[in-house]
């Protein structure tokens, strides 16, 4: 075992190679810690930092006294069986008051906050985004005038070599740099769509979608989802083959909430399905850099030969909350949204986006994301586990591939609005579900950010959202 800082990617994969190897099934029992550090000569704490890894990417269970299980992912807890011959119908959407008065309580309320996702300042690289805006500053003599239309031409070039290794990459041109992943999306919807028109998102999907489909008159086609491989595209085709659809807007790497991937083969097919009947795709991979596996996953746009992807992306998630610097690149309707850019506030912070772009140039980004998806899979194994150990039985946890979250089913008779309530009167805050839908769906459902730094004061917080469950779910 060579490569000391590496060891546990090792592990993890003489372990992925053991399952394989001998054929081991859903149930099947791994060998041991100790057995592990044996035989591989590492340390209990490598051992331990592998199955974890394992237990976050769904491939195992843990079993306290007992030792880890390989999982099962057609028998995981979350999936459901989709209704055959389902045709889904548009719906009105009306969220934004109760996501509103959500974070206005959440904020004035709480003293943990399981509801905001955004990574916290101990995993973000302050040091050297701060000597990046010096060298800005110092540097750059028209800076403080107006930035470019279409972005600093450092940071278009840098987003732009990160799709080198796609079979088509995006030119530096097509790329316009926004106020956010928000402002992209918002702006593709304008190009695309008018008041009335109906747009399919996935269901549950994230509440600041459905906001901006709200605030634009549109209606929303919800698309259902398999916990683990994503998008229903059997039902996608369905319902486009009975509504007029005007966009699609997904999220196929590290969906929010649920936080799956889809397969490569998934995304080429959703991909062509929608280019054949030049359906435009928005896809919003604001939380793409967060998947656990081994390589990221490319973006369904990386399999789009129709130019009819239109992604839409953020550093808010991966590097700097704060600078809210997003991007867009707009296939065949890029002019356009450059126009609406324009038109709408002239341009984004030139200071803000030649920082993050000299940041990229010192090639630490790449060693910034490990560091922040190790932290995030950590993370959520650490509330994973306790959630497990004293909510009631009956919930179901989410194993997500990447992100910050966990989506948690809770007994059917526990509306989550009413543990909101009772959960703030001890200052915690989180999101319920019915915020990630249209019609008022996942009533008994909550999203748990798990960006908050892992400490005493999160377990106990986690314990008594446990016991609310548990009296709220008795009726008491």
């Amino acid at each position: 075992m060579s490569h000391k800082a590496f060891r546990y990617e090792q592990v993890v994969h003489k372990l992925e190679e053991t399952i394989i190897g001998l054929g081991l099934q859903p149930g099947d029992k791994l060998p041991s810690v100790r057995r592990v550090k044996d035989e591989l000569k590492v340390s209990l704490t490598t051992v331990n930092q592998a199955y974890a890894i394992l237990e976050a990417k769904g491939a195992v269970i843990s079993r306290p006294g007992s030792g880890y299980y390989i999982n099962s992912f057609n028998k995981n807890p979350l999936a459901r069986s989709a209704a055959k011959n389902l045709v889904p119908l548009p719906e009105i959407v009306e969220v934004s008051s109760m996501a509103a008065a959500m974070i206005k309580n959440t904020v004035k309320h709480s003293v943990i906050n399981f509801s905001s996702l955004a990574p916290i300042n101990e995993y973000l690289p302050i040091t050297k985004l701060n000597k990046a805006m010096q060298a800005s500053a110092k540097e750059e003599k028209n800076i403080f005038q107006y930035s470019f239309l279409e972005g600093h031409p450092r940071l278009q070039k840098q987003i732009a070599l990160q799709s080198f290794e796609w079979k088509k990459s995006i030119k530096q041109e097509e790329i316009l740099i926004t106020n956010g992943s928000t402002e992209a999306i918002g702006l593709c919807l304008d190009v695309l769509t008018k008041p009335g028109d109906i747009v399919a998102v996935e269901s549950p999907t994230y509440a600041g979608l459905l906001q901006c489909l709200e605030s634009k008159g549109l209606k929303a086609l919800a698309i259902s989802m398999d916990p683990i491989t994503g998008l229903n595209l059997d039902e996608l085709e369905t319902a486009l083959a009975t509504n007029k659809v005007a966009a699609c807007l997904f999220m196929p790497v590290c969906q929010n909430p649920y936080g799956c991937s889809m397969s490569e083969e998934s995304k080429i097919k959703l991909v062509n399905m929608l280019g054949e009947k030049s359906i435009p795709m928005i896809e919003d991979d604001t939380l793409g850099e967060l998947n656990f596996a081994k390589s990221r996953p490319l973006p369904a746009k990386a399999y789009d030969s129709y130019n009819n992807v239109l992604l839409c992306s953020s550093f808010s998630k991966s590097l700097v909350p704060g600078f809210r610097i997003g991007w867009v690149a707009g296939a065949r309707y890029h002019a356009e949204i450059e126009k609406l850019k324009f038109s709408a506030n002239i341009s984004t912070n030139g200071l803000l986006q030649d920082t993050i772009g000299r940041f990229l140039e010192t090639g630490n980004y790449h060693a910034h994301i490990k560091k922040l998806r190790e932290f995030a899979q950590i993370q959520i194994i650490k509330y994973r586990n306790t959630i497990q150990e004293y909510f009631p039985d009956t919930v179901k946890i989410s194993c997500p591939k990447g992100g910050y979250s966990l989506w948690i089913e809770l007994p059917e008779n526990l509306n989550a609005l009413v543990l909101q309530r009772e959960a703030l009167k001890y200052g915690i805050g989180f999101c319920p579900g019915q915020i990630f839908s249209a019609s008022d769906r996942y009533k008994n459902c909550m999203r748990i950010n798990c960006c908050p730094l892992w400490s005493s004061k999160i377990a106990d917080a986690l314990k008594m959202l446990g016991k609310l469950v548990h009296a709220l779910s008795d009726g008491h």
